[in-house]
């Protein structure tokens, strides 16, 4: 038997043809499964007889257990950062953020990550596997019925990185963005890469409507190769002239993370650099500080630069033409920022 939220549309329509059913009965309880949220075959009652029995023969529903949460209240808002175990005994965190009337899911896509970001928590647990479609997707089902909250905006920011395990996570997106099941608007979805631009070449930014963030964080390709040794196969200099043939759309532009680093990637000569190498009307930059847990290890050569020192970075770039923002990540009481995911058990 298998957990039937790993299939697609268009899997289950050819399971269902091929068992003598008709081709519709995979949207019929794909809606009851993400719409409805009923997870028993048997009540699905516009379904025939014969196929929810052949359903129940084949096919489960579950959804992965949270093993702990952690909360911080932030002004009007809050954050709750899930430890979620799936069934094969694999943990993941996702953070769920609620600010006025928007609810964001920061879901991750691997267990660990293979990139091997030095400023990231998450490469400090190595890579132990790709999440399938239906991990993914459960971690928003986990949540909300955790929640009892509707879930108005996703990325794809978590742990691991979402193009190294494209097929998963496009089969994911097909059914999170389909207004017939979970529904959430396309722009309302946000896919964060360390920039694999032999997947990213293919990605075209205005047949979709998912919003695109590249992790930049450096503007020469000797810093940014120490803090991601990916720039080593995908340099910078390559990515901003992926990124420079792209024609964006005016509400989508593609973002560039950049991580701020105290005394290593946070000077005057650094944003001289972004400026040079991309234009902006191509790009907004997201400025990160860095996010740090005062007990860990492996960031303990990394320092967030002061307020003065960002915000003239950050003037810098305006000046430039750039829409330029500061993510001061919520979550980062709980170690639920930007960078600080690392499966652990979490402690009150």
């Amino acid at each position: 038997m298998k957990n039937i939220l790993n299939l697609s549309k268009k899997e289950l329509e050819e399971y269902c043809t091929a068992n003598g059913f008709k081709k519709y009965g995979a949207e019929q309880i794909m809606r009851w499964i993400y719409q409805s949220r009923i997870f028993d075959f048997s009540v699905m009652s516009d379904i025939s007889k014969d196929l929810r029995r052949k359903l129940d023969e084949d096919f489960y529903v579950k959804l992965p257990e949270i093993i702990d949460v952690k909360y911080e209240k932030d002004g009007d808002g809050y954050s709750k950062k899930y430890l979620i175990k799936f069934e094969n005994g694999d943990i993941a965190e996702s953070v769920s953020i609620a600010h006025k009337n928007r609810k964001t899911l920061c879901v991750s896509s691997q267990v660990g990550c293979r990139m091997g970001c030095v400023y990231c928590e998450t490469a400090g647990m190595g890579f132990s596997r790709n999440l399938t479609s239906g991990e993914i997707i459960s971690q928003l089902l986990t949540v909300e019925n955790d929640n009892s909250d509707k879930i108005t905006n996703m990325v794809f920011m978590g742990m691991g990185e979402p193009l190294d395990n494209i097929a998963e996570v496009e089969k994911a997106l097909e059914i999170l963005s389909n207004d017939k099941f979970i529904g959430i608007a396309q722009r309302k979805i946000t896919v964060s890469t360390c920039g694999l631009i032999n997947v990213l070449e293919n990605f075209d930014i205005n047949a979709y409507k998912y919003k695109l963030a590249i992790s930049l964080n450096a503007a020469d390709s000797e810093t940014r190769s120490f803090l991601m040794p990916v720039n080593k196969k995908f340099p910078l200099e390559k990515i901003a002239d992926m990124v420079n043939l792209k024609k964006p759309s005016l509400h989508n532009k593609i973002t560039l993370e950049y991580v701020l680093i105290k005394d290593l990637n946070d000077r005057i000569e650094d944003a001289k650099r972004l400026i040079k190498l991309f234009s902006p009307s191509k790009v907004k930059i997201n400025l990160i500080p860095l996010n740090k847990d005062e007990n860990s290890v492996y960031l303990k050569n990394f320092e967030r630069p002061d307020d003065f020192t960002i915000d003239k970075f950050k003037t810098k770039l305006s000046n430039a033409g750039f829409i330029v923002t500061v993510r001061f990540s919520k979550g980062g009481s709980i170690n639920g920022g930007c960078g600080q995911l690392k499966a652990q058990m979490l402690k009150y």
